[in-house]
C-alpha cells in the first residue's frame, strides 16, 4: 500500500473560534498523482485531480442583528458528485470567494464519498520515486511523481513519496558492480520464492523499489483469475485489443459482454494503452494464441459449447497460426465429458497448473525489465554451479557443489589408479560390462570364456563356457561381445562361431540359442522389456535381426526348454534374395548396435561406414548416415540423446542421435587396425572413456572434450585397450587388454 502525500492539495476548513485538531494522515491505496506539465486525460489516469492550495478565507462582516456570541454556522462543501439543494445555491462568484469546509472528524461521510480521499499535510520523510521504465506509476507522464531536486531513471517500480520538509535519498549506485535496483528486485523475487514474504515487504519499504509494476500484477491476477479480456488488454494495450477483433467472451464464461472502456482498467503505470514491453523475441500472434487457447479449453472444460465454438471460429481460427494444432483444438469438440477433455488434451484444467504453466511461458516474452523472469536467483546460482562444474576437471558426483566456497573436486577422488587386476582369461580380453545395478561385471575373451564376477569384492561367480559346444576350430571360439538385460537377469554373449548364447545369470542356464548365421555375430543390444533383443551379425542373410525369449508357442524363456532361433523381424536394405549370389550386398554388415534407453530406436554400424536409425515401433528406417571412415563402436548416452562412435584414425566423436552431427570430438586415442571401444561414464555421463591400440585408456570430458587423462595401465603387457565400461554407481571403471588382464 502506497502512501499519498499531497503538497498543495491539502484541505483546508474552519472551526468555531478555534484552531483544527491534529489529524492522522490518511492512506490510499493508490499510488500518488503526478505533476505533469501538460494535463492528461481523465482515462489515462486513475490519479487524482491537481488540486491547488486553497486561499485563505476572509471573514464577512458581522451581521450587528446578530449577537456577538451567535455560533458561526459550518457549511458542508459541496462535491462534483453530489450536488447542492437549489434552495443552498449561491452564485459562482461567492463559491470562489467562500472555500468550501469540510468536517475534520468525518472524512467517511456519505457526501464525500467519491472525494479523492488525501492526506493532511505532515513533515513525515518520504522517498524519491523515480520513473518507472519511461513511465509514472500512476499515469503516463514520462516524469517522477513528486517535487524532488534529482530523479533517477528506473525500470524496476520504485516506491513513491515526498513530503514538504526533508526528503529521503536512496543509494542508487552499484552493489560491487552489478545494478543495485537488478539486485534488489531479484533479492525481492527470491525472499518470496523462499515464504518470507515480511522480509520482502521489508526490504521493499526500506530500498523504495517494488518486484513488478501495477500493470504487471494486474496482468498476473487476470490469468490466474481467467479473465483473458483483462489479461490481453493489458498484455497487448487497449489500442491493439480493440483494432484485433474476434469475440471477447471476457472471464471465460459463455456470456458475451461488451468491451471494458480503458477508464475501467485504469492506466497501470502508463502501460494500459500500450501494453507491457516485450522482448525482442515476442511473437505477439502465439502470445495470443497460447491465451485463446486456454480459455478456448476452459470453456470446453465446464461445458459451454456454444462459447467454445465461437472462441475456436472468432479468436483462435483468424490468427492463422499452427493449423496442425487448430485441428487437435476442433477434434476436442467430440469429447464427451471433462475428464475425457483433459486426457485427449493432456490438460489438468482451470483447477489444475495449466493456468501457472500458461503464465510462465508468456512471462518468458516480457521484457525482464518489468517482469523479472521465474525463480532468477536460482537460475543465476545454477548457471554459476553449472559453470564450476565444467571446469572441475575431475567432477565425478551428481551432488550439489555448496554455494558457499568455490567448486573444485580433489584429484584423489577420480579412479587414476589401478586397484585391481583380474586375470582368469587365458587370451585377450575383448569385452567388458557392468550389469545395470553394478552388481555384476561380464568380461569376455578370445578364449572363449565369459566370466561372472560380484563386484562387491571382484570374486569370480561363474565361468560360461556355451560356446565351447559348437566349435570349429580354434581360431572361431573368441567371445566379442556381451550385454546384460534391463533387469539383470539374462546375458547375451556373441561369438565368432557364428552363434549367439543367452545365458539366466542366477545360475548359468542356457535360456536361449541362435546358431543361423553364415559369419560371426558381432553385438546384441537389449530393449526395455528384458525379454526382446537385436542381433547384429556380419553376415548378408541375417545381418540384423529381432529376437526373442518368447518361442512360438508363447512360452516363456522361464520353461525348461531353450528357445532357438526366435526371429520376429530382420531389418536388410535390401531385402535377401535367395535367388542371386551368395556375396550379395555383403555392404549390409553389422559391426555394432545399440538400443536408446527409452527402447524406441535401434541404431546400427556398418562395414562400409554407415550408421542406419530404425524406429522400433514401426521399424522403419529413420535416417541413413555415411561417415568417412570404419566405425568400430557405437552407444547412447544415458539421456538418449546421444551417440558416442568409435572410428579408424583414433577418432572419437559424439554425434546428435536426432541429426546424426558432431557435437564434440576426443582426440588423443590410436585406432588403425582393430576394433575398439568407447563407452559415456562417470556421474551423469559427464565422462568419455576410450580404449586405444598405445595400451592406454583415455578418459575426457563429455561437454568440453578435455583430456582429463591417458592411464599407461596395460602397456606393461603391450598390445591394444580393446573395451572399457564405467561403474554406473561408483566412480570406477574397468578396461579389457591384449594383456590377458582386466584392471579396475
Amino acid at each position: 500500500m502506497e502512501v499519498y502525500a499531497g503538497d498543495t492539495g491539502a484541505c483546508s476548513f474552519e472551526l468555531d473560534n478555534t484552531n483544527p485538531p491534529p489529524t492522522s494522515p490518511i492512506i490510499t491505496a493508490g499510488p500518488p498523482a503526478p505533476s505533469p506539465p501538460h494535463p492528461s486525460s481523465a482515462t489515462e489516469s486513475t490519479a487524482p485531480p491537481h488540486n491547488p492550495r486553497a486561499e485563505v478565507p476572509q471573514e464577512a462582516p458581522n451581521d450587528p442583528s446578530d449577537p456577538s456570541d451567535r455560533p458561526r454556522k459550518r457549511r458542508r462543501r459541496s462535491s462534483s458528485l453530489h450536488g447542492s439543494q437549489p434552495g443552498n445555491a449561491r452564485p459562482s462568484a461567492s463559491r470562489q470567494q467562500q472555500p468550501k469546509r469540510r468536517r475534520a472528524e468525518d472524512t467517511t461521510s456519505p457526501d464525500v464519498a467519491h472525494e479523492p480521499i488525501m492526506r493532511l499535510e505532515h513533515t513525515h520523510e518520504h522517498r524519491i520515486r523515480p520513473s518507472t521504465n519511461g513511465s509514472s506509476v500512476n499515469g503516463s507522464s514520462p516524469h517522477t511523481n513528486g517535487s524532488s531536486a534529482k530523479s533517477t531513471e528506473t525500470n524496476g517500480y520504485h516506491s513513491n513519496g515526498h513530503a514538504e520538509g526533508a526528503v529521503r535519498q536512496y543509494d542508487a549506485s552499484p552493489f560491487y558492480g552489478h545494478d543495485r535496483e537488478e539486485v534488489t528486485r531479484i533479492l525481492l523475487q527470491s525472499l518470496s520464492d523462499l515464504g518470507y514474504h515480511g522480509a520482502a515487504k521489508h526490504l521493499s519499504s526500506e530500498s523504495g523499489y517494488e518486484l513488478e509494476i501495477p500493470s504487471v500484477a494486474a496482468f498476473r491476477s487476470a490469468v490466474q483469475q481467467g479473465q483473458w479480456e483483462e489479461a490481453e488488454a493489458l498484455l497487448f494495450g487497449h489500442e491493439a485489443v480493440e483494432l484485433d477483433g474476434g469475440v471477447l467472451l471476457g472471464n471465460g464464461h459463455g456470456h458475451a459482454r461488451r468491451r471494458k472502456s480503458r477508464a475501467s482498467f485504469g492506466s497501470q503505470n502508463g502501460y494500459a494503452r500500450q501494453g507491457l514491453p516485450l522482448a525482442e523475441t515476442a511473437d505477439t500472434t502465439q502470445l495470443k494464441f497460447l491465451l485463446r487457447q486456454q480459455k478456448y479449453l476452459e470453456l470446453l472444460d465446464s461445458r459451454e459449447l456454444n462459447a467454445a465454438l465461437n472462441v475456436l471460429r472468432n479468436e483462435l481460427t483468424p490468427l492463422k497460426r499452427d493449423i496442425g494444432r487448430l485441428h487437435a483444438l476442433s477434434s476436442l469438440m467430440m469429447c464427451q465429458s471433462a475428464s475425457d477433455l483433459r486426457i485427449q488434451a493432456e490438460w489438468d484444467g482451470a483447477e489444475g497448473d495449466s493456468r501457472r504453466q500458461l503464465l510462465s511461458e508468456i512471462s518468458k516474452f516480457i521484457s525482464p525489465s518489468v517482469m523479472i523472469p521465474e525463480h532468477r536467483m536460482a537460475t543465476l546460482f545454477s548457471a554459476v554451479q553449472d559453470e564450476q562444474i565444467l571446469g572441475c576437471r575431475y567432477h565425478n558426483t551428481t551432488a550439489q557443489p555448496s554455494l558457499y566456497t568455490d567448486h573444485e573436486c580433489p584429484a584423489g577422488e577420480f579412479p587414476l589408479q589401478t586397484f585391481k587386476e583380474l586375470r582368469n582369461h587365458s587370451d585377450e580380453v575383448w569385452f567388458v560390462e557392468f550389469s545395470h545395478d553394478g552388481g555384476m561385471l561380464a568380461t569376455a575373451s578370445k578364449d572363449g570364456l565369459v566370466c561372472l564376477y560380484d563386484t562387491r569384492n571382484y570374486s569370480l561367480r561363474h565361468e560360461i563356457r556355451e560356446h565351447d559346444r559348437n566349435l570349429s576350430g580354434d581360431t572361431t571360439k573368441g567371445v566379442c561381445y556381451v550385454a546384460f538385460s534391463p533387469d539383470d537377469q539374462y546375458l547375451i554373449s556373441c561369438a565368432q562361431n557364428n552363434e549367439f548364447v543367452v545365458i539366466n545369470v542366477r545360475d548359468g542356464r542356457r535360456v536361449a540359442h541362435g546358431d543361423h548365421f553364415d559369419y560371426p555375430v558381432t553385438a546384441a543390444a537389449w530393449l526395455p522389456d528384458s525379454e526382446t533383443f537385436v542381433i547384429g551379425t556380419q553376415g548378408s542373410r541375417r545381418p540384423l535381426g529381432l529376437y526373442s525369449l518368447r518361442s512360438a508357442a508363447g512360452t516363456s524363456s522361464s520353461s525348461s526348454s531353450v528357445v532357438r532361433n526366435n526371429e520376429i523381424h530382420s531389418w536388410r536394405d535390401p531385402p535377401w534374395d535367395d535367388s542371386g549370389p551368395a556375396d550379395n550386398h555383403n555392404s549390409f554388415r553389422i559391426t555394432d548396435c545399440a538400443v536408446s534407453p527409452d527402447g524406441s530406436r535401434l541404431v546400427a554400424t556398418t562395414i562400409d561406414k554407415r550408421i542406419l536409425t530404425y524406429d522400433l515401433r514401426s521399424r522403419a528406417k529413420l535416417a541413413e548416415w555415411a561417415m568417412d571412415d570404419r566405425l568400430t563402436s557405437i552407444c547412447f548416452g544415458v539421456d538418449g540423446a546421444q551417440l558416442l562412435i568409435n572410428m579408424y584414425e583414433g577418432r572419437v566423436l559424439a554425434l546428435s542421435a536426432a541429426t546424426g552431427e558432431v557435437v564434440m570430438r576426443y582426440e588423443g586415442a590410436s585406432q588403425a587396425e582393430y576394433v575398439i571401444r568407447s563407452r559415456f561414464g562417470g556421474a551423469g555421463d559427464n565422462f568419455v572413456v576410450s580404449g586405444s591400440e598405445d595400451a592406454r585408456v583415455y578418459v575426457w570430458r563429455r561437454q568440453t572434450g578435455v583430456l582429463v587423462a591417458a592411464l599407461e595401465g596395460h602397456a606393461a603387457g603391450g598390445g591394444a585397450v580393446n573395451a572399457v565400461a564405467w561403474h554406473p554407481r561408483e566412480g570406477v571403471f574397468a578396461s579389457a587388454g591384449d594383456d590377458r588382464r582386466v584392471r579396475m
